[in-house]
């Protein structure tokens, strides 16, 4: 993923999978999860299939359009600036080995997304689990990274 478009997207974890040694960032993409939007077809008059139309959009790729994009713009309605710097003092905590300080924020960050109509926020419940069934104690040789146990 370009750094423009991880500008736009949530860091949320650093992990190593199985097989692997390198530990790996994970990003998100926040949505709004009950939103309905129209189905996908082929513009009118078009002899194009919907699968070629998607290529090219693809191919005409411009990194403006995490801006541009009305539905894409419409998908982060929740993510409002608070949550995310709230999540990302959560999520720097808890990679720099501080879990209370991590709890605290991520917490806050679920409930954030709780009150916003939602379910929560599902990477921080993720975190939150995580660190929980190692009863909030960050282990002593901890770099910064979890081990993921399946592909």
């Amino acid at each position: 993923m370009t750094p423009e478009a991880q500008s736009y997207c949530r860091k949320i974890d650093v992990v190593t999978v199985k097989g692997s040694s390198v530990p790996m960032p994970v990003f998100t993409y926040d949505t709004h999860q009950d939103q309905v939007f129209p189905r996908l077809r082929t513009p009118k008059y078009s002899n194009l299939d919907l699968s070629e139309v998607l290529k090219r959009q693809a191919d005409d790729y411009d990194v403006l359009i995490w801006e541009n994009d009305q539905d894409l713009v419409q998908l982060r309605c929740l993510a409002t600036q608070e949550f995310l710097e709230t999540h990302g003092k959560g999520l720097d905590s808890y990679l720099s080995g501080d879990w209370q300080k991590a709890k605290e924020m991520l917490q806050k960050a679920n409930e954030m997304m709780k009150e916003s109509e939602n379910r929560g926020d599902g990477p921080s419940q993720v975190l939150l689990s995580y660190m929980e069934s190692r009863d909030w104690i960050c282990p002593p040789d901890w770099k910064g990274y979890r081990g993921l146990s399946i592909k």
